[in-house]
């Protein structure tokens, strides 16, 4: 008899792709194992060698859960052997294992060098220029009924979830692309300012020791994380956060702008173009305390004001003052069945005092009369009861818009203050709002750890070390997109050229700016079929497209990484 043939199919899509940038490009799975060697009674597949798996499934099917990671891996048993060179067991990808990878990421001295290693890496062979560090951080909601957690803690929720506990990470990323360099996870409950300088030590050990600029919001505007940024050579551009006597300083500076007492210098875009604001610029000594002692310094001052930001102020702020205005008319209502009216002048002003502070209204802005009504009416005889007048007042607001007073507002609105302590032949004042405007860079890359494909927010964990393990795990994740994302955009600069054909939606859009994730999505529905004939395999795949083709080639990838999968590898 002839024994029938066995097809088995199995969905490659992206995955050789994300395994061969992972392993030929940053060499994560040699560089887990290096830190961490095998014990002695761990079996199959590498510590390194399961991370890069999991990865690819977490890229591919935009998911960070474990449960479904072995079915995954079962239904590419052939392309994950030929892939990591040698055959995948079904334990290899268990909870359990995956678990053991989250445990070793979670300990500091595995994951610091670690961390180290692959960052230098990354800059070696991409190239990477080591000038500017983003730093900004984040939250995320953990559904976790551990009350004994030290890490789940609540705090300020940037999910705005404050009814569950939550842990803070903070990031440091690599201009231009947003690649991320390091992680610190903490309590949900610090506060960001303790947080940078210890991850500046850090940063000092991956990149180089001085000569940074750092990047941050206000939060990284203390001034003892200046004056240690001051004290190891480094520089900081930061806005100051209002704060102690920031805002009367603000005050005084914007005063200064606004009665023309100094020459404001327009700021315009990296285009030359667009106009983005104006602003001018002060010095200021300033004296903290460093990490061998007192430091002081000369740093500059950039009072800025943005045209969008004012512009978007201005409109909140009339849209505030309509909607108070209406709340005040309505306090008294023209008479009328069931409508209140005030008879006394005392509980109608406490009433107009808390509609000004609901809508953070000033009392100069409105000019405000309570007026006395008094109506009178005559009441005929009933019921034995004789004819009278009677006599009734009420209280009626009336209120008129002071517009010499709003204008004079709106011309305060929309400024902001940044300092730093690089030198003008570092740093312009247009270089320094272009860079800070430049923060999407950092936010990018968080959301894309929060949100798709990554998807850490929320967070169903209970313990402490997978969760602190898991959000290092993700940062792995997120660096590859952003390197992959910036290769390809460099190669299309470089020839002055497009890709055609990434929105299936629209298929002559091109685009000179592809993401990593439209990147990977053209490898969807590329499949290898195996053909068992008795002793004899055949493979098939399906064939690759131009475009997918072309974007192998501008990730770096072998052009025959697929054809390899059909090889005989026996």
């Amino acid at each position: 008899m002839t024994t029938p043939a066995t097809l088995t199919h199995e969905r490659v899509d992206d995955v050789p792709v994300l395994l061969h940038l992972m392993t030929a490009k940053l060499e994560l799975h040699t560089l887990l194992d290096q830190f961490w060697p095998r014990h002695g009674n761990w079996q199959g597949l590498s510590a390194g060698q399961v991370l890069v798996t999991w990865l690819s499934h977490i890229l591919s099917e935009c998911t960070h859960t474990m449960s479904p990671v072995q079915a995954w891996a079962q239904h590419l048993a052939h392309t994950l052997s030929h892939c990591l060179g040698q055959s995948v067991r079904d334990t290899d990808l268990s909870d359990d294992r995956l678990a053991d990878v989250l445990r070793l990421l979670s300990l500091d001295s595995v994951w610091q060098p670690l961390e180290r290693a692959s960052a230098q890496g990354m800059i070696r062979v991409y190239r990477l220029p080591r000038d500017r560090v983003r730093l900004d951080s984040t939250t995320a909601s953990i559904h976790s009924d551990n009350d004994l957690a030290v890490l789940f803690q609540r705090g300020h929720s940037k999910d705005h979830r404050p009814d569950l506990p939550q842990l803070k990470a903070l990031f440091a990323a690599l201009d231009p692309l947003g690649a991320l360099l390091a992680v610190e996870v903490v309590p949900g409950h610090r506060a960001d300012d303790g947080l940078y300088v210890p991850m500046i030590e850090r940063l000092r050990t991956i990149v180089e020791a001085s000569g940074l600029l750092y990047i941050g919001d206000s939060k990284m505007s203390a001034l003892a994380t200046r004056a240690y940024m001051q004290a190891t050579q480094n520089y900081y551009l930061t806005p100051l956060a209002l704060v102690g006597s920031v805002p009367t300083a603000l005050a005084d500076w914007i005063t200064a702008a606004v009665e023309h007492h100094v020459k404001l210098q327009p700021l315009y875009d990296s285009d030359g173009q667009t106009l983005l604001g104006h602003g001018y610029e002060l010095r200021r000594r300033q004296v903290g305390q460093g990490p061998t002692g007192p430091v002081e310094w000369t740093e500059r001052v950039f009072v800025v004001r943005s045209d969008q930001f004012a512009q978007a102020a201005q409109r909140a702020l009339r849209q505030r003052v309509a909607r108070a205005q209406a709340a005040l008319e309505a306090l008294t209502p023209p008479r009328g069945r069931g409508r209140q009216q005030y008879t006394e002048r005392a509980p109608l002003q406490d009433a107009v005092q808390a509609v000004l502070a609901q809508f953070e209204i000033e009392a100069a802005w409105l000019t405000i009369q309570l007026r006395r009504e008094t109506t009178r009416r005559t009441v005929r005889a009933y019921q034995g009861r004789p004819a009278r007048r009677e006599t009734t007042h009420r209280y009626v607001v009336q209120v008129q818009l002071n517009m010499a007073a709003i204008e004079h507002h709106e011309q305060r609105l929309g400024w902001r203050v940044y300092v730093t302590n690089a030198a003008r032949s570092r740093l312009t004042l247009a270089e320094a709002l272009q860079a800070y405007r430049d923060e999407w860079l950092i936010e990018r890359q968080i959301h894309r750890v929060k949100g798709r494909p990554l998807s850490l927010s929320p967070l169903w964990v209970t313990r402490e070390d997978h969760a602190v393990g898991l959000v290092r795990l993700l940062t792995l994740a997120a660096r590859l997109l952003a390197l992959a994302e910036y290769e390809v955009r460099r190669k299309l600069h470089k020839a002055k050229s497009a890709l055609t054909g990434l929105y299936p939606e629209q298929p002559n859009r091109t685009t000179d700016q592809p993401t990593t994730e439209r990147l990977l999505k053209a490898f969807k529905y590329i499949t290898l079929t195996l053909i068992q004939k008795s002793t004899r395999v055949e493979r098939y795949i399906t064939p690759l497209s131009k475009l997918q083709q072309r974007v192998l080639k501008l990730l770096g990838c072998p052009s025959n990484l697929y054809a390899n999968l059909i090889l005989d590898s026996g």
